[in-house]
């Protein structure tokens, strides 16, 4: 058996030196997984910006940049991609009809739409979402602090939408046809 001076051994036989190296790279392992998403570093990220704005861009490739051994990581990918990767989304619209309003609410935020007819209501309420989801993101922190962060998905869905997309997200294709049932009944 070979001994190293001044290196105690562990009861497996490896030098103590040794072994503390491989616990803190097997502690150092468990604290950041190898991710399915390739990432790059902040500095060679910066100093290569164009290069992976191309690999995102123009090659479909989302980027972790990571800073700190991991500790601080961020998300860059095509904002059309992400639309794609967060799938349809309707949100649960509740319309209630009175004689001379109708009135359109999102329960699950708390975001609420207007009008006489159901056209101007459904206007009114993309523009109070619209308006929800630019607070939402100008302060995320706080919101994603309260149960608010729920929404996020969901938000982040809505606001990267077209115009047309954010009224098919509401399940209000026809306004007219459901008006018209809605009158007759």
């Amino acid at each position: 058996m070979e001994r190293t001076l001044g290196a105690r051994r562990t009861g497996s036989g490896q030098p103590r030196s040794s072994y503390l190296t491989t616990l803190t790279k097997l502690a150092y392992c468990s604290r950041v997984p190898t991710p399915s998403v390739p990432t790059i570093d902040f500095s060679p990220a910066k100093s290569q910006l164009s290069d992976v704005m191309t690999q995102v861009f123009h090659g479909h490739q989302p980027r972790i940049v990571s800073r700190h051994h991991g500790k601080e990581q961020m998300l860059l990918v095509r904002p059309d991609d992400l639309v794609a990767m967060l799938g349809e989304h309707r949100l649960d619209v509740q319309a209630v009809y009175d004689q001379d309003e109708v009135t359109l609410r999102v329960p699950d935020m708390g975001v609420l739409g207007y009008g006489e007819t159901l056209d101007e209501a459904v206007d009114d309420l993309l523009d109070e979402l619209r308006a929800y989801a630019t607070r939402f993101f100008r302060e995320p922190a706080r919101f994603m602090a309260t149960s608010r962060g729920a929404h996020a998905a969901a938000l982040l869905r809505f606001a990267l939408a077209d115009e047309d997309e954010q009224r098919r997200m509401l399940g209000l294709e026809e306004p007219e046809r459901e008006a018209a049932l809605v009158n007759a009944r």
